[in-house]
């Protein structure tokens, strides 16, 4: 159930404007003029990609148009493409001397910057403009000791759970960090509503809403003190392969193996039609529960902690084509994106806020499940390698993870990411 797989196509949406162009169609470069800065009158183009849903879209499109009514010269289109497209759209574009002006990033950043498709923003991003934004969220979008993207917004996790059955099973749900369930809870309360008959499993008492990877495993490394890099990322080996890292591997895996209450490969919707009781699922699961089962009654509890908490989180970040000839302009519709509309968008959007304001200002922020989310944000947050070498290290880092799932062993399985990792990042380093 990987929350990226979308149906959604590639499509080109001219803001302000009723004509609807394919993605093919557009232009292939930036689509803004040299020498036409929005404050002269002159029309200027902007051109931004996203990766998003049908729903992300019209919220970021109605921004866009803000954006373009206070700056009546400027012209922005939105390009949005299904997430399984989008990097490699984005490198074909730029390796070919073109793509967007202003457009979306993940973790990705350092290797973009790499590459040199981002422009260092660190003339643009004060000290005042980041104190306001919750630290870890800041992470992803630096490389080398410089800013080449800021946060659109955040994620959380949390365990999200079937109210019926947790009732009938007389189980409570915590909803404050404090009384998040440990490890060895957790596991109990998973082989408790694990249901099998005839040697077949009929309800998995555990499982993720993401596939497995970085993001599903990595929080139990952090919960056990643990890191899968050096904190300079420049080698796997004393962190990926340390007892605590394997450990909790270990912990994991056994989840899968020996306690067999969870699948690697479970059923589509699996949690809400009943065949699952938990599911370690993101903040925005909350939106598509209520507009798919509307009538399906869950609770969320924190995610587990063992040694410490640690909760994974990220999201979307916005950088700069570092071949724009509208560097400044490109940043004001940056910042006005991430920013000036920060409270609009995530309320539109359903993701979390990184900034401390529109976390302070917002009623829904005090009320569940929202606060526990955002508590995890500030006191639990992880967050993914901000390495230029991401991209490989998520691929050994999921082939290791799929493999201890499946029973390999966990040490023989580490050794093997571990040496891959160190030859990759000491030749990048």
């Amino acid at each position: 159930m990987g929350i990226r797989a979308r149906s959604l196509l590639a499509g080109v949406r001219l803001v302000a404007a009723v004509a609807v162009v394919t993605a093919a169609c557009s232009p292939a470069g930036p689509a803004t003029p040299a020498g036409a800065p929005a404050s002269s009158g002159s029309p200027v183009q902007l051109k931004v990609w996203i990766s998003g849903t049908p729903e992300l879209d019209t919220a970021m499109n109605k921004i866009l148009q803000q954006f373009q009514t206070e700056n009546p010269n400027v012209t922005v289109t939105l390009e949005d493409f299904p997430f399984a497209q989008y990097y490699e759209k984005l490198t074909t574009a730029f390796a070919g001397g073109s793509g967007p002006d202003v457009y979306w990033i993940d973790i990705r950043t350092a290797e973009f910057a790499k590459r040199g498709a981002l422009l260092p923003l660190d003339k643009y991003v004060t000290t005042e403009w980041t104190s306001d934004v919750i630290p870890v969220a800041l992470q992803e979008g630096e490389w080398n000791g410089k800013r080449y993207s800021v946060p659109m917004h955040e994620l959380a996790n949390g365990i999200f759970v079937n109210k019926a059955l947790f009732a009938q099973a007389g189980i409570a749900v915590p909803h404050d960090l404090k009384d998040a369930w440990t490890w060895s809870q957790l596991r109990d309360i998973g082989l408790k509503l694990t249901d099998r008959a005839g040697g077949t499993t009929t309800r998995w008492g555990f499982g993720s809403q993401r596939d497995i990877g970085d993001w599903v495993v990595l929080p139990y490394l952090g919960q056990n003190g643990a890191q899968p890099l050096s904190t300079d990322n420049k080698k796997a080996s004393g962190s990926l392969d340390s007892p605590a890292s394997i450990e909790a591997l270990t912990y994991w895996g056994k989840l899968f193996t020996d306690d067999k209450i969870a699948t690697a490969s479970p059923a589509p919707d699996a949690f809400p039609t009943g065949s699952m009781a938990m599911i370690d699922a993101v903040s925005t699961y909350v939106i598509a529960l209520q507009r798919n089962y509307p009538s399906f009654a869950y609770d969320i509890a924190p995610a587990p902690r063992n040694k410490q908490c640690a909760v994974m989180t990220g999201g979307f970040n916005a950088g700069i084509n570092s071949a724009t000839t509208q560097p400044d302009l490109s940043w004001k519709l940056v910042d006005y994106m991430t920013r000036v509309k920060h409270a609009q968008w995530t309320d539109e959007s359903g993701y979390l806020p990184d900034r401390k304001s529109v976390v302070a200002s917002g009623a829904k922020y005090k009320e569940q499940p929202w606060k526990l989310f955002l508590d995890e944000l500030d006191q639990c947050g992880i967050h993914r390698p901000a390495s230029s070498e991401y991209s490989f290290f998520a691929d050994n880092f999921q082939a290791m993870a799929k493999d201890i799932s499946g029973g390999a062993d966990v040490k023989a399985s580490v050794a093997k990411a571990t040496s891959a990792l160190d030859q990759r990042l000491a030749a990048a380093n």
